[in-house]
C-alpha cells in the first residue's frame, strides 16, 4: 500500500506553475509559443503540436526540481543565496529574446505527429531548455514546498511512496502547462482563420510580452537580492504578485486539486481523441 499525500503533491505541482518567483515565466513561455512560426492553419494538428511543446517544457521543469531535490536532501547543497542572481540573468535573457522577436526573429517548432527520425528534435530541445529556465526562476519560491511535500517523502517513507508523490507533483504541474499551451494553440488557430491581418504582428506582440516578462524577472531578482542582503522589502509589484499567488493557492485548495485535475485531464483527452479521429478519417478519405 502506498502511504503518500498524493492530492497535496498534485495541488502543489499545479500551483508551482504560477509562483511569485517565476510569475513572468508562464506568460513568457505562452508568448514565445504564440509567436512561433506555424505554417499549418489546422487546429487539430495544433493539438499534437501544443501537447508536444507542453510536455518538453514540463520535462525541463521537472528535471531541475528532481536534481535540486536530490542535491539538497542527500548532499545538503545550499543555493538560496545564488538564486536571485540567476533569476535576474534569466530575466535579461528573456528581454534579449523579446527584442530579437521584435526585430524579426521567428522561433519555430516543427509539427511532429509523423514521428519521423529527427523530426523537431532541435526545436523541442529548445523548449526543454525553456522549461529548465522556468524551473530555475521558480526555485526560490517553490523549492521549500517541493522539499516538504515530495523530497522528504523519499527519506521519511519508502521509495515507492516517494516516487508516487513525485509523479503526482509532476502530473499537477504538467497538466496546467499543457492545458494552457493547448488553449493558446487553439486561440492562435482562431487568429489564423478570422484575423489574418493581425497574424503578421503576432511575432512582434509576443516580443513585447517577452520584454515585459523579462523586466519583471530582472526586477524580481533585484528584489530578492535586496531582501537577502538588507532584510527589508524594497517594494514594487512583488507584493501584489505574492497576494495573487496566495489567492490562487486558496482557490485550488477550496475547489480541490483532484477535481481541477480531472477537468484538465478530460479536456486534454477529448482534444487528443478528436484530433486523432479527424486525422484517421482524413487518411481514409485520401485512400479512396
Amino acid at each position: 500500500m502506498i502511504d503518500a499525500p498524493l492530492a497535496l503533491a498534485f495541488g502543489t505541482g499545479m500551483v508551482a506553475t504560477i509562483n511569485p518567483c517565476g510569475f513572468a515565466m508562464l506568460p513568457a513561455y505562452l508568448s514565445y509559443f504564440l509567436g512561433m512560426e506555424d505554417k499549418s492553419d489546422d487546429a487539430r494538428a495544433g493539438v499534437f503540436r501544443a501537447l508536444a511543446v507542453g510536455a518538453a517544457v514540463s520535462a525541463g521543469f521537472l528535471l531541475v526540481f528532481g536534481v535540486m531535490g536530490v542535491a539538497i536532501t542527500k548532499f545538503s547543497v545550499s543555493i538560496e543565496a545564488k538564486l536571485p542572481y540567476v533569476t535576474a540573468v534569466i530575466g535579461v535573457g528573456i528581454i534579449v529574446l523579446g527584442i530579437a522577436m521584435l526585430r524579426g526573429f521567428e522561433p519555430t517548432v516543427s509539427f511532429l505527429p509523423k514521428m519521423q527520425k529527427g523530426t523537431s528534435s532541435r526545436e523541442l530541445s529548445s523548449m526543454f531548455l525553456f522549461g529548465v529556465s522556468y524551473a530555475v526562476s521558480s526555485l526560490s519560491c517553490t523549492i521549500p514546498l517541493f522539499l516538504v511535500t515530495v523530497a522528504n517523502t523519499f527519506t521519511q517513507k519508502d521509495f515507492i511512496s516517494g516516487f508516487a508523490v513525485f509523479v503526482a507533483y509532476a502530473l499537477g504541474m504538467a497538466l496546467v502547462l499543457m492545458a494552457l499551451t493547448l488553449a493558446i494553440s487553439l486561440a492562435r488557430q482562431g487568429l489564423v482563420r478570422n484575423l489574418r491581418r493581425v497574424l503578421p504582428y503576432i511575432n512582434k506582440i509576443s516580443g513585447v510580452l517577452l520584454i515585459l516578462a523579462g523586466l519583471y524577472l530582472t526586477y524580481y531578482g533585484w528584489y530578492e537580492i535586496q531582501v537577502l542582503n538588507n532584510g527589508t522589502d524594497p517594494g514594487g509589484p512583488a507584493g501584489m504578485v505574492f497576494r495573487w499567488n496566495s489567492d490562487l493557492s486558496n482557490w485550488v485548495n477550496r475547489t480541490g486539486a483532484t477535481r481541477i485535475g480531472i477537468v484538465l485531464a478530460g479536456v486534454l483527452i477529448v482534444a487528443v481523441l478528436v484530433a486523432t479521429a479527424w486525422r484517421s478519417g482524413r487518411r481514409e478519405r485520401g485512400s479512396h
